[in-house]
């Protein structure tokens, strides 16, 4: 499958590193620290490394977060629209709105929408001899920079879709050509797989969906000869943190293996999930509010 684009803005945080300086002229050059962080943030998008459900965090000095770490999907609890930067007392303050993403057919590509109704804030503790050196390396921990790519740190069932550069794309490509090749497709002489969990609203076909709609998830996955999900890949997404509930039930379903003859074999599934939407809510679980956006789309 050819790699499919996603148009999602996302800062790296990059500084030209300052020499560490002593507690009085650093002290004296915070003001003009704190102007230098918010030229890089103010205005940008940013990705968490770890895509926190609460949109109040605190990190220590090092950027390594406090408190009980809950994670969501990327598409729902990834990224943050910066707003404003300054020094508080002893940590960095950044403050901001949640930013989804939602998957657009005709563009072929994610759509970032701001979510009014989700401010954020962002506290990461700061040594009172703060260097720029220090402080980029822990900006580094709470969000992605350049060196670390969105697909190093989502599930592996987005590695399909979101792995994207040539080099990597070269590479994944071979590993699932390894993967996929020792496995059939059911027809004639192989049987079908029998589903023994529930399906969740999730259709199930030998061949790929083409025709999948505007609200509809498209996956494939391998059920191996012991009737155990394999290899799940999301190849049509929806976001809005949609697809991941999805793909993870996916991945624990439990099958009666397909056979050719009298053996099992692993075989290549694919599945269509279709999104109905909900008055007010955007979310399998249906826990969070609709994004405002006007005239984009009803939730």
């Amino acid at each position: 499958m050819h790699p499919i684009k996603y148009c999602l803005a996302v800062i790296a945080v990059t500084f030209a590193f300052l020499p560490a300086t002593g507690p009085g002229e650093n002290a004296a050059g915070r003001k003009d620290l704190e102007k230098r962080v918010r030229q890089v943030l103010v205005g940008k998008i940013a990705t968490f490394r770890q895509f926190h459900k609460s949109d109040d965090l605190s990190f220590d000095a090092d950027g390594n977060f406090i408190g009980a770490l809950k994670t969501g999907p990327w598409t729902y609890y990834g990224r943050v629209e910066v707003e404003s930067v300054r020094f508080e007392d002893e940590a960095l303050v950044v403050h901001g709105m949640r930013v989804v993403a939602q998957w657009d057919q005709e563009a072929n590509e994610f759509k970032s929408y701001s979510l009014r109704n989700r401010p954020a804030r962002i506290s990461i503790a700061v040594r009172s001899d703060v260097t720029e050196a220090a402080l980029a390396r822990a900006l580094d921990q709470v969000f992605l920079p350049r060196s670390v790519k969105l697909s190093d740190v989502v599930p592996d069932f987005w590695k399909e879709l979101l792995t994207t550069e040539r080099g990597r794309r070269d590479a994944w490509e071979k590993q699932q050509a390894e993967i996929r090749g020792r496995v059939l497709v059911p027809g004639p002489d192989v049987s079908d797989p029998r589903l023994l969990s529930k399906d969740g609203g999730v259709q199930i076909n030998r061949h790929p969906y083409n025709d999948l709609t505007n609200h509809q998830l498209g996956l494939s996955y391998i059920v191996d000869e012991n009737g155990d999900v394999k290899n799940v890949q999301i190849e049509r997404p929806l976001g809005l943190g949609i697809d991941d509930p999805i793909a993870e039930m996916v991945a624990h379903w439990k099958f009666e293996p397909a056979k050719k003859g009298d053996h099992p074999v692993a075989v290549l599934m694919h599945g269509r999930f279709t999104w109905f939407h909900r008055e007010g809510r955007i979310d399998p679980y249906h826990t969070q509010p609709c994004p405002f956006v006007e005239n984009v789309f009803q939730c």
